[in-house]
């Protein structure tokens, strides 16, 4: 995202005081340098309060005290745009903003809001060209939703609290929510995934879901059919019984539902033509034919569960005397395992242990109870074996009487209808009003039957999904992401190595790499040993890394084709590893707090200057695209001789980020 801090901007509470501005040239390195408490290090604050912060860290006290507005201005390629947030006062954040684009801004002396903080994050989310798809391969977690603005925080500040922890690398990061948001928006920043590669996953999970609702819907039909069988079949019966299918063959067992309608379609059309039929001849002798074919197989099928039910119970009794001679067994394995350790002592001694006299017939003994011990252990590994075909012959039973009792159902439910019928044949109780209601239920399942999806069409709509799916799945191999991810990672590995030997950290030709899982920085230590950041020593070790870990990953989100963040990094007081009560160092202050001419320690003013050493390198690398503001206690002395680093702001002898007349008039 092409965007850079073009201006900070402050209105007071009092009206007819001009806003309070401060400027960058949005090149090179610019430094905002002064004394305690003067606000500086609210700056950061200020900043990600103005970009739709969820809560005001800005410093209660004078700047509250004295400041309606805060306001930043943010320069693209070809406009501007004002950011402006009202003082919370006493919540923890309000929600009244200010918002307005322009290709060139005017400042306005007073604000009123027109805006909040979703319209802006909102806003900022579309220039940053962030996709409204979620990060996460999956709905499962409530972090990989989509990505907002509001994660590229991470990479924009390195405030006084962060910048040399030794446990946290990233801002923000310290809280649970910031950082698993921010392992899922890690990926994407780094280019290993884009919004193509989200739309894709989008369609698969789309295509994964509908599949799943397709397959539901064809075992639903599936099993609709089963009813369909069962309807036609009695449809069937009746017809013949009707007097309505003259010449028609007995039902099959082997028929299928397409058999049974086809013989019935004529049915409805034969009754309206030729009107009130009469009963066929032999249409009570066949039914109680049929009848008896069907007592015959339910007889049969009676047969058959009773005898399964007899094998079940045998193999069940079986099952339960096995169980208990394996247990039997096991205990009599348990009383002989000590005649291992016997037999092997006696092996070697003949002498009896108790009355103290040699005997071989002592040894045979042992050696025949040792062989008997086996034997009594290869029962127990038999009794095991047989356990498991039991097991199997007692599942295949269970299933052959589950089956047999739904046949069984189903021909009794048929057997019913029919000697229904033969009844109402023997009573002669057939009118034309119940045929012609026959022939109307009959129409209407026939036509119900033809309208309805047998399932042919969600078969080949199944088989398209899932060639769909293959397809999908190529084109978002997460192998692929993967390689990508650590190509880029072993990059920016490299870029860290390049600016922690200018900083000057311990042993820099050690490999340095981002964990993502755990986001933090792993040092490759000897013989083989990965030490993470907070296991190396030394404050000036934890900052050098910070700085170069955050510009080795600046230089790369520039040279990402489209990156969601923006161009611009602050960081505050990194001169704290060397200068941890601020600048001057005390023993170069009298008493009154006036510079003396006591020498300074070079030393630690060199190794300071290693820092701005680095971050103009990174200007210079990035040819100015990657604006770098720096807050700190230290002056110019810290970076005498370092190229393209100037002076944005200085506040010493009263000078602060608050006008004294600020303070005096909203007293």
């Amino acid at each position: 995202m092409k965007a850079k801090i073009s201006k900070i901007i402050l209105w007071p509470k009092r009206v007819g005081e001009p806003p309070r501005v401060i400027a960058f040239k949005m090149a090179g390195v610019e430094v905002i340098t002064g004394q305690s408490q003067t606000g500086k290090s609210s700056l950061i604050s200020i900043v990600d309060y103005c970009l739709g912060g969820d809560k005001c860290t800005i410093p209660v006290g004078e700047i509250r005290d004295a400041v309606e507005w805060f306001g930043i201005v943010l320069r693209f390629p070809k406009s501007e745009m004002l950011v402006a947030r009202r003082n919370p006062g006493l919540q923890s954040a309000t929600n009244e903003m200010y918002l307005e684009e322009s290709p060139t801004l005017k400042l306005r002396d007073e604000l009123e809001s027109n805006s909040n903080s979703t319209a802006v994050v909102n806003r900022l989310n579309q220039i940053a060209g962030l996709p409204t798809l979620p990060l996460a391969d999956t709905d499962e977690s409530s972090f990989g939703g989509r990505p907002s603005f509001r994660d590229t925080a991470a990479f924009q500040f390195q405030p006084q609290h962060i910048v040399a922890n030794p446990h946290t690398l990233f801002f923000k990061a310290d809280t649970f929510e910031h950082q698993e948001k921010l392992k899922y928006f890690f990926p994407f920043v780094l280019g290993a995934i884009d919004g193509q590669t989200l739309e894709v996953r989008r369609q698969l999970r789309s295509a994964e879901a509908e599949l799943k609702i397709k397959r539901e819907q064809l075992e639903e039909r599936r099993t609709r059919s089963n009813v369909w069988l069962q309807d036609f079949r009695a449809f069937y019966s009746q017809a013949r019984e009707s007097g309505l299918l003259h010449n028609s063959p007995d039902p099959a067992t082997d028929w299928n539902v397409e058999t049974f309608v086809r013989y019935l379609k004529p049915v409805p059309g034969i009754l309206k033509q030729q009107g009130m039929p009469k009963v066929e001849r032999g249409a009570t002798q066949r039914m109680t034919k049929e009848i008896a074919a069907l007592r015959k197989e339910e007889e049969s099928i009676t047969q058959g569960i009773a005898d399964r039910r007899r094998k079940l119970t045998k193999v069940e009794q079986l099952r339960s005397s096995t169980d208990s001679y394996s247990q039997a067994l096991s205990v009599q394995s348990g009383r002989l395992e000590p005649l291992h350790w016997f037999s092997e002592r006696v092996a070697k001694n003949h002498t009896c242990p108790v009355c103290g006299t040699d005997s071989e017939s002592a040894n045979g003994e042992i050696q025949r109870l040792a062989g008997l011990a086996k034997r009594v252990e290869g029962s127990i590994g038999t009794i095991e074996n047989v356990n498991e075909v039991l097991d199997k012959e007692a599942t295949l039973l269970g299933e052959q009487l589950r089956k047999l009792e739904d046949d069984l159902a189903g021909l009794r439910g048929h057997l019913e209808e029919l000697e229904s019928r033969s009844e109402d044949l023997k009573a002669q109780r057939q009118t034309i009003r119940e045929i012609y209601t026959f022939g109307g239920r009959l129409e209407e399942a026939l036509r119900n039957y033809h309208a309805a999806d047998r399932g042919s069409a969600l078969v080949e709509a199944i088989a398209k999904l899932e060639h769909k799916i293959i397809q999908l799945r190529t084109r978002v191999d997460q192998n692929a992401i993967n390689r990508k991810q650590e190509a880029a990672l072993d990059a920016i590995s490299k870029t860290i190595r390049h600016y922690t030997e200018i900083l000057g950290v311990e042993h820099f030709e050690r490999s340095a790499r981002i964990d993502i899982k755990n986001l933090m920085l792993v040092i490759e230590g000897p013989h083989g040993r990965r030490d993470h950041l907070w296991e190396i020593g030394s404050g000036a070790n934890h900052m050098g890394y910070h700085i170069a870990t955050l510009l080795a990953l600046h230089e790369h989100f520039l040279g990402v084709g489209h990156n969601p963040v923006p161009q611009f990094l602050i960081v505050d007081q990194p001169s704290q590893a060397f200068f941890p009560e601020g600048w001057p160092p005390r023993s170069a202050q009298d008493k009154k707090g006036k510079l003396t001419e006591q020498p300074m320690p070079s030393d630690d003013i060199a190794r300071v200057n290693r820092i701005f050493r680095a971050l103009s390198e990174a200007s210079v690398r990035t040819k100015n695209r990657l604006q770098i503001i720096v807050i700190d206690h230290a002056d110019e002395i810290t970076w005498q001789g370092v190229a393209n680093v100037s002076v944005a702001q200085r506040w010493r002898g009263g000078d602060a980020l608050i006008p004294r007349h600020w303070l005096a008039r909203s007293a």
